[in-house]
């Protein structure tokens, strides 16, 4: 095959890949992106963290996999990548148990739902899905009014890992040796945004 079949294949994946992640978040009636909100009807860092980084490691698995002629032995996974698959998951599961347990019956937390929210003042508004979500506060007064610094600083090294990685495969053709200390970072970040969720916010 040629010298970038891979790099076609993995772009050819990826392609379809988002084009199965559009279908699936349209069958949740919230269009091309509802796959990445969440229960309370709000855009979640957490939902686009699981959902970009398993679209690119398995579209570039798949790219791979096609373009050695779906030979399995051919693909092997780096333990880097492993890892930051693991992190991601990991940092998602524990994410959601945060919510759950402040969207349990009796809790005191004061979470920004979509539709009417009351503040503590007693005065109600109205919250929406947004894109911005992602890196906003979700609780109490400032909910959608401010960014929450651990939220963006999760979602500014999601960007750059995932730029980084995307160099990393495109230049090797193939699924790329992470530097260790990539990982370090990511899982750093990652505990920096789950402790961040655990406080509540009046």
């Amino acid at each position: 095959m040629g010298s970038y079949s891979f790099q076609v294949w993995w772009l050819l994946s990826l392609m379809a890949l988002l084009a199965l992640a559009s279908w699936v978040g349209r069958q949740t009636g919230q269009g091309n992106l509802g796959i990445l909100i969440d229960g309370r009807g709000r855009y979640s860092l957490t939902h686009f963290q699981v959902v970009f980084w398993t679209l690119m490691i398995l579209s570039s698995v798949l790219g791979v996999l096609i373009s050695q002629g779906f030979d399995p032995k051919a693909v092997q996974i780096p333990p880097e990548l492993l890892g930051l698959m693991g992190i991601s998951a990991g940092s998602g599961v524990l994410a959601t148990g945060v919510k759950e347990s402040k969207d349990a019956p009796g809790s005191r937390a004061n979470v920004a739902r979509m539709g009417p929210f009351t503040l503590s003042n007693g005065k109600k508004t109205t919250i929406t899905a947004r894109i911005a979500q992602i890196w906003l506060e979700e609780e109490g007064d400032q909910a959608d009014k401010v960014v929450s610094i651990t939220k963006y600083q999760n979602f500014i090294f999601t960007l750059v890992i995932l730029g980084f990685y995307v160099a990393a495969a495109w230049k090797s053709g193939g699924l790329p040796k992470l530097p260790e200390g990539i990982v370090w970072l990511i899982g750093i970040s990652h505990a920096g945004y789950v402790g961040g969720k655990v406080p509540d916010k009046r």
